[in-house]
């Protein structure tokens, strides 16, 4: 992790909720060497620090929690405006992991965040969890893969380029299902001409992914 630091002068030390300026420092008075923004790399988890929030400036990040079993439970996932934290999730445990590499703001545990982000997180939390309870496992998992194409996707000529690129295994935590059970239902859909997976595209034909889209509803 890579940090970026700003240098208090003599100016009175503002926090987050007294100036949109100054969101991204640390509201501790002791503290003459502020983060700014931190980086971060594919795996590494955006810090806690209490109820402190972020803000993603680049890449994309994951929240997640366990199950009792130990499983790794995805809450979400966020890109480039989105703002995280343990304050909004209110999951323990709780991490927020790096999908790519990830440049955030920090804005401090004084910043409070709007009903609209509450929402936001509300409704992905819904959105993932009428996925997970398809009943076919190559519907959770193509739905999944529409989802995240609506959400983070990027228009191509052929459909919509999935984004960001997964794992097998981050996708079988996405939907309940295994790594093995993944790739295999990939291969096969990539046979019945529903998606191009390799390692360079991950794209969902658009006739596939329109009729998923007309089911999702859009992300605060």
């Amino acid at each position: 992790m890579v940090l970026t630091f700003s240098i208090s002068t003599d100016r009175p030390l503002l926090n987050a909720r007294d100036s949109q300026s100054s969101r991204s420092q640390d509201p501790q008075p002791t503290d003459l060497y502020r983060p700014k923004l931190c980086r971060f790399k594919r795996h590494e988890n955006l810090a806690l620090r209490g109820s402190g929030l972020w803000r993603i400036q680049q890449g994309y990040v994951r929240s997640l929690t366990w199950s009792l079993e130990g499983d790794p439970v995805p809450l979400g996932f966020w890109g480039v405006g989105d703002i995280v934290g343990y304050a909004i999730a209110q999951a323990h445990p709780y991490e927020m992991q790096c999908l790519t590499s990830v440049t955030a703001e920090y804005l401090g545990s004084a910043c409070r965040f709007s009903p609209a982000v509450a929402l936001a997180h509300v409704r992905q939390s819904n959105e993932l969890l009428r996925i997970v309870h398809c009943r076919q496992t190559e519907q959770r998992l193509l739905s999944f893969l529409c989802w995240l194409a609506y959400r983070f996707g990027e228009r191509v000529a052929e459909g919509y380029q999935v984004q960001p690129k997964l794992t097998h295994q981050e996708i079988a935590d996405s939907i309940g299902s295994t790594r093995v059970t993944v790739t295999r239902l990939l291969q096969e859909l990539e046979r019945g001409g529903k998606i191009r997976w390799n390692a360079r595209e991950k794209i969902v034909y658009t006739r596939i992914f329109e009729q998923s889209c007309e089911s999702l509803e859009p992300t605060v």
